[in-house]
């Protein structure tokens, strides 16, 4: 990306989130966090043009994305690396080619580089709390039946009513897309359940829930995607997610996706063979 002084500046910044709305000056002097990177921006995209407000409990401003890195196949837990003591130790539910605050390596993927997903494109959405299908985000605490279980729902999010373009429904104050520094899957990342141009679903108001992220675009029937070997595909929306099956997610998944051949493409490392 010929990016080497932008790098440099983001990783020494003390936080992903350095510019408070109302001063444009204290963490970060040389305004990396409001670089314009035009290999970030999608042409289509009308909203990923200027820098942009997080109108959540955290208001900061900087540049906005249209890459989203794979996460994998998880829902739960999005948020949290815990290497620490307690119930969850080494628990990482999360299993696509990046996690909280980390990335993975070449060997980390078992299934072939050219059957494994590294990022895909995905639209800002037009505000934060958008009822945009594309772009926006669904609260429903449903997805989720806690209770010990952590049985997870994506059919309830699909289920949502619409009208037109958007969803009925409660969406959250945040805004998807919005901070392109911030490694946080509702900034970053997407993953691999609901079909592309789908509904995005999370179980509450915070910017670090869990949930369905859905990777989107402005292009007809689909998304373009990468996988780790370079190689760039047109993923249709009626991609295979095995009918979108509950999924009990409490820990570190194991074994193939239960969402078809979608989930499949998410996993470095579940032994299936994605075949498009």
């Amino acid at each position: 990306m010929e990016q080497t002084a932008l790098f440099e500046g983001v990783v020494a910044l003390p936080n992903p989130w350095p510019y408070p709305a109302t001063d444009s000056t204290p963490e970060d002097p040389d305004g990396h966090a409001l670089a314009v990177v035009s290999s970030l921006r999608c042409p289509s995209d009308s909203y990923g043009r200027e820098p942009a407000v997080n109108p959540g409990n955290n208001r900061r401003i900087q540049s906005v994305t249209n890459i989203a890195v794979c996460y994998g196949d998880g829902a739960n837990r999005l948020q949290f690396d815990d290497t620490g003591s307690g119930p969850f130790e080494g628990d990482i539910s999360t299993r696509g080619m990046f996690y909280w605050s980390r990335g993975r390596n070449f060997s980390f993927i078992t299934d072939g580089l050219s059957n494994t997903l590294l990022i895909s494109e995905s639209i800002v959405a037009p505000m934060g709390a958008s009822n945009d299908i594309r772009g926006g985000i669904a609260v429903d605490t449903t997805i989720d039946l806690d209770g010990g279980t952590w049985l997870w729902r994506p059919q309830v999010c699909m289920a949502l009513p619409t009208e037109g373009k958007s969803f009925v429904g409660t969406a959250p104050n945040q805004w998807r897309h919005s901070r392109y520094l911030d490694g946080m899957v509702l900034y970053s990342g997407f993953n691999t359940i609901m079909p592309p141009n789908s509904k995005s679903c999370v179980k509450n108001q915070s910017e670090a829930t869990s949930g369905f992220y859905s990777a989107n675009s402005n292009h007809t029937g689909g998304v373009n995607v990468a996988r780790v070997d370079g190689s760039v595909s047109f993923i249709s929306n009626t991609i295979d997610t095995n009918g979108l099956p509950d999924s009990v997610q409490g820990g570190r998944l194991q074994g193939p996706s239960p969402y078809g051949v979608w989930g499949a493409l998410g996993t470095p490392c579940s032994g299936e063979t994605a075949s498009l």
